[in-house]
């Protein structure tokens, strides 16, 4: 089954999980904070069991520098699912594809004018089996789309030389803005 890896949605979660489970996903992650994680981990469990979908439970990390972000992984990979980092900065880019306790690196092309990563980022995140995201949000939003495409597009193909895993996420902000499996795949 598919899952949504990028719902940045942290009310009505009972909603949410309905409309995942009619645009017929196995599951999504809940991109939040540790401290959202913390207060919600109960509530996140029972939504999944009532309405018999997966919530891949975990935080994401928006270090300020590689020291923060190894220090969150310290603290919180034995305790959760996923760990996302928010990438943008080439040096926390770079951190997150060396670390193997990372599970995916969002938006690394984020307010940058590249696309936030080189063969050394994308052969390191294949080591360490680091996923790429690449947002569908991110594309929507963009005031310069053709630019944010061209990026995403390098590391895609980046991704593909190095045999790096790629996930296409929704990036969600609201309920209206989930789509369906297929809608992303397409995008692939």
């Amino acid at each position: 089954g598919y899952y949504d890896m990028h719902i940045e949605i942290f009310e009505n979660l009972e909603e949410i999980a309905n409309f995942a489970k009619r645009l017929e996903y196995a599951g999504f992650f809940i991109a939040a904070s540790p401290e959202f994680y913390e207060k919600n981990v109960g509530e996140l469990r029972k939504i999944a069991q009532k309405f018999g979908i997966d919530i891949a439970l975990g935080i994401v990390i928006k270090p300020k520098n590689k020291e923060e972000m190894k220090r969150y992984l310290d603290m919180y990979r034995r305790r959760v699912e996923i760990i996302a980092i928010y990438g943008g900065e080439y040096e926390i880019n770079r951190a997150a594809c060396e670390d193997n306790r990372v599970d995916i690196l969002f938006n690394p092309e984020f307010g940058r004018n590249d696309s936030g990563l080189d063969h050394i980022c994308v052969k390191e995140a294949s080591e360490n089996n680091v996923a790429i995201e690449i947002n569908f949000n991110e594309i929507l939003r963009a005031k310069n789309r053709p630019k944010i495409l061209t990026f995403m597009r390098r590391n895609v193909k980046l991704c593909k030389k190095y045999g790096t895993n790629v996930i296409i996420t929704s990036g969600a902000k609201s309920i209206w803005e989930m789509r369906a499996a297929r809608e992303l795949a397409s995008i692939g």
